[in-house]
């Protein structure tokens, strides 16, 4: 459901930018184009993987975007230049519990070795974890238990 209404809400608000260039909003349209070689241009002509669209605390990044339309390579164009892996969307989900959510480990493992944060929560309380067991797949499961288990064994 988040999905849907994230998607209507990315709809309605396209439009709509906060401190973007041209080359911003040409990276954003590529990103929701599902365009990789665009992205791969505009990134390194400049533009902001970090900038965002939407209105009032209602903000979309481009990794969530690109997570959410499962673009593997997208993904991984916006955090090899620093997309912010942990920037939270209008409903305090991340980019991770959107793609632990959909089950995509591919993803999901390039953010986690990317510095995304496996303890978040969004603004109901679930958290990564809640959202691997939403996907009812077991290897996502798995992935983030053990990256939960890892990172405590860690302190």
């Amino acid at each position: 459901m988040k999905n849907l209404i994230t998607a209507l809400l990315f709809t309605l608000f396209a439009a709509t930018a906060f401190g973007q260039t041209e080359l911003d909003k040409k990276l954003f349209q590529a990103v929701s184009d599902g365009d990789s070689a665009r992205v791969e241009k505009y990134l390194k002509e400049g533009a902001d993987p970090n900038v965002q669209k939407g209105v009032g605390f209602l903000k979309m990044s481009q990794l969530i975007i690109a997570v959410q339309k499962k673009h593997v390579k997208i993904v991984k164009l916006l955090v090899d230049n620093k997309a912010d892996v942990n920037f939270k969307d209008a409903f305090k989900t991340t980019s991770l519990m959107y793609a632990a959510h959909s089950g995509n480990l591919e993803i999901a493992t390039y953010l986690i070795t990317h510095g995304a944060d496996i303890n978040a929560n969004d603004e109901q309380g679930n958290s990564v974890l809640s959202a691997a067991k939403e996907s009812k797949n077991p290897e996502m499961i798995t992935l983030i238990e053990s990256s939960i288990n890892k990172k405590v064994s860690d302190k």
